[in-house]
């Protein structure tokens, strides 16, 4: 098995020009046509939640500030006024539609175990959904720490380098796994077979053998065909063969 060392991330190493950049924010922003219907509302009303409720109950203000979403527009705002359009929209939303409709995750414990707790503390208190932190970065497979409780990926990275047949789907290895991505590009080298799925040529395409290149946003009904076939071809109908054979008299039930 190949070596673990060295290694490293650029981005990590990089880190420090993000943060003296002169394009670094600094100071909070929001989209303009939201702030404008916003303090328009809360002149009327005087009170922020009020004033929320009025601007998303709106079918029609509600399509304005949506609608421009994606085309910039931004304005920059205070701390205390953001504060409190944040505030007055997790109130208003647990009591219109109830505690667990409000959803978030927080950083890293990596990056910031103060953000990290305060973040996860601040939904445990008020009774909203916690997601994983994978989806705040989005470069560990979110699915493992939520369907088997189990934090970043199980079995160890090294092990790739153990498998003959290798399904690459949501990370983009050499840029968002840089310091493993060496297990999977000498695996090669041993015969291993390499898939991608990926709606763009990328990265970790070009080291691919088949490239599945699967139109955004239908990750979940191709993941879903695959199961099917899978359940059906080598379990249900495997197994409806394999009682015929004994009780060929009489058909035999799938479940």
């Amino acid at each position: 098995m190949p070596e673990y060392e060295p290694r490293g991330c650029p981005r990590g190493a990089s880190f420090s020009w993000y943060t003296y950049s002169p394009l670094r924010i600094r100071y909070p922003y929001i989209r303009g046509v939201l702030l404008e219907m916003y303090r328009e509302a809360k002149s009327r009303l005087h009170d922020p939640v009020d004033a929320w409720g009025d601007l998303v109950g709106d079918p029609e203000r509600a399509r304005g500030y949506k609608s421009v979403r994606g085309k910039g527009g931004f304005v920059r705002a205070s701390w205390d006024e953001v504060a409190e359009i944040i505030a007055a929209a997790h109130i208003h939303t647990i009591c219109r539609y109830g505690r667990d409709r409000v959803v978030g995750f927080s950083p890293i414990p990596a990056m910031s175990m103060v953000s990290y707790s305060a973040g996860t503390r601040f939904f445990s208190l008020i009774g909203g959904v916690i997601l994983s932190f994978y989806d705040w970065y989005a470069d560990l497979p979110a699915a493992s720490p939520q369907i088997w409780g189990d934090q970043t990926d199980v079995p160890e990275s090294g092990d790739w380098w153990n498998a003959g047949y290798f399904l690459v789907w949501g990370s983009n290895i050499p840029i968002t796994r840089t310091p493993d991505a060496h297990f999977m590009t000498e695996a090669r080298y041993r015969g291993q077979k390499v898939v991608v799925v990926s709606p763009d040529y990328s990265d970790h395409t070009r080291f691919a053998d088949h490239w599945l290149p699967a139109a955004p946003g239908t990750d979940g009904a191709l993941a879903m065909a695959m199961g099917h076939v899978i359940l059906k071809e080598f379990w249900v109908e495997a197994r409806c063969r394999t009682s015929r054979t004994t009780q060929s008299d009489s058909p035999t039930p799938l479940f």
